[in-house]
């Protein structure tokens, strides 16, 4: 039985989390629910009152674990690992998801879900700019919980976190690439992979990247997947995506830099096939295409130097890919945030043989310049107390021609509330730095 299906006015629901989507819940079920009242349920108290009753710290942990309500609506962000679920599950508590609750609501409607560890904010904003009268959902655009009833067709980014417990099979998904990330929510690196993956296992038709290692070694074979990255469809080749064997787009044909963004609209040209749209008619709209704040973002150019934020960036493999948009400039490198002892292999091979020097923030960004320089002895590094200190280092070393770029390999937490906040604090410094010398 659904959980819509069972849910009457005296139903005891609790709301774990009320950030963007558990408010959204909250209006979902005024609606399908009239006369339901939550129980909101959070670590720490809501910053602003809510009208709801609330139960924070020990006392929320102590309520979910002993089995006080029926249902429990998770936020993505809060762990599915964490103690207080394996005791719902065992007290009988029924554990779902504003994304469940939606799928449940609108059975049948047309869904294209996008996931991945880098890339999927992007090729899911591209989808839907590039496929007439679609909705973007998810992690960008609005809440999936707040797409009302229709028959427009839905892009929907989806979070590992939303992965992780996913109950339903949208009609077709797309998996950018595959790195370990997250692994503070899922513990483990398998785990991580696991939990993503779920979602090409529920889905009929999974579009998959087949430059992407571990996508390969796990779905080869799959019979399912339609592949991009093959000579065969659309694939990216010497800075130019092809066709086939016939070149149709080259970088210089659209605002958004990087060899990996025409890999990201090969994955969207590759899924608008699969979901029957004319891929042509659609690539002729690319350039209209602006790409997202805080990914490999221009916000300032002073004196000959570019400012870029790419705020987004939380693993190695994507401050490397930032570094190669910018081949054959001089880079100053702002690298560091919350430490998850990620590998910095991929980072150390796109800096060999470079014009890059490195300014390192808190917590993590000297260990992973110390093992950096392990790889590249004559790397230059300076460490900064914070982004203030690091901008002004910038614009003292970076010479004319050359780059600036925020690309942290790192998570914000413990320094801002998330990396939207990093990318507008170092937006504006970097409006205010001094032009070089």
């Amino acid at each position: 039985m659904s959980v819509l299906a069972k849910l009457t006015p005296t139903t005891r629901l609790a709301l774990w989390g009320y950030g963007r989507e558990g408010q959204a819940t909250r209006a979902f079920l005024a609606t399908a629910v009239p006369g339901l009242v939550p129980t909101l349920v959070a670590d720490t108290p809501p910053e602003t009152a809510i009208d709801l009753p609330t139960l924070t710290g020990e006392a929320g942990r102590t309520a979910l674990a002993r089995g006080r309500f029926e249902i429990v609506v998770k936020s993505p962000g809060i762990s599915l690992y964490r103690p207080e679920v394996e005791a719902m599950r065992q007290a009988g508590t029924r554990l779902t998801s504003s994304t469940n609750l939606w799928f449940e609501r609108q059975p049948g409607r047309t869904v294209l879900a996008v996931t991945g560890t880098k890339g999927k904010s992007t090729t899911a904003s591209l989808i839907a700019h590039l496929w007439p009268g679609a909705i973007l959902a998810g992690n960008v655009g609005k809440p999936l919980i707040a797409v009302p009833e229709g028959k427009a067709p839905l892009v929907l980014e989806l979070s590992s976190y939303q992965c992780a417990d996913l109950a339903h099979a949208p009609t077709a998904m797309v998996l950018t690439n595959l790195y370990p990330e997250h692994l503070d929510w899922h513990l483990s690196r398998e785990r991580y992979f696991a939990d993503k993956l779920r979602l090409v296992d529920l889905a009929p038709t999974a579009v998959l990247n087949a430059k992407d290692a571990r996508t390969v070694e796990r779905f080869q074979g799959l019979a399912k997947a339609r592949w991009f990255e093959t000579d065969a469809g659309w694939h990216v080749q010497g800075g130019v995506l092809h066709h086939g064997a016939e070149p149709r787009w080259r970088m210089a044909d659209w605002p958004l830099p990087g060899v990996h963004n025409l890999t990201n609209l090969a994955a969207a040209l590759t899924a608008l096939e699969v979901m029957g749209q004319p891929s042509a008619a659609a690539l002729r709209s690319a350039e209209r295409f602006t790409g997202l704040a805080h990914r490999l973002q221009v916000v300032a150019v002073s004196g000959g130097v570019t400012w870029v934020d790419d705020s987004i960036s939380t693993t190695p493999e994507s401050a490397a890919a930032a570094l190669a948009a910018f081949a054959g400039r001089p880079v100053t490198l702002v690298l560091g945030g919350q430490d998850r002892g990620q590998d910095v292999t991929p980072l150390a091979t796109a800096i060999r043989g470079r014009d890059v020097r490195i300014l390192t923030l808190p917590d993590n960004g000297p260990a992973m310049a110390a093992a950096l320089t392990r790889t590249v002895p004559d790397l230059a590094v300076v460490p900064c107390a914070d982004l203030v200190a690091a901008i002004t280092a910038a614009a003292a070393l970076t010479p004319s021609g050359g780059v600036v770029l925020l690309s942290p390999a790192a998570p914000s937490y413990g320094h801002f509330r998330n990396f939207e906040e990093r990318g507008e604090r170092f937006a504006t410094l970097a409006r205010r730095a001094p032009p070089p010398q």
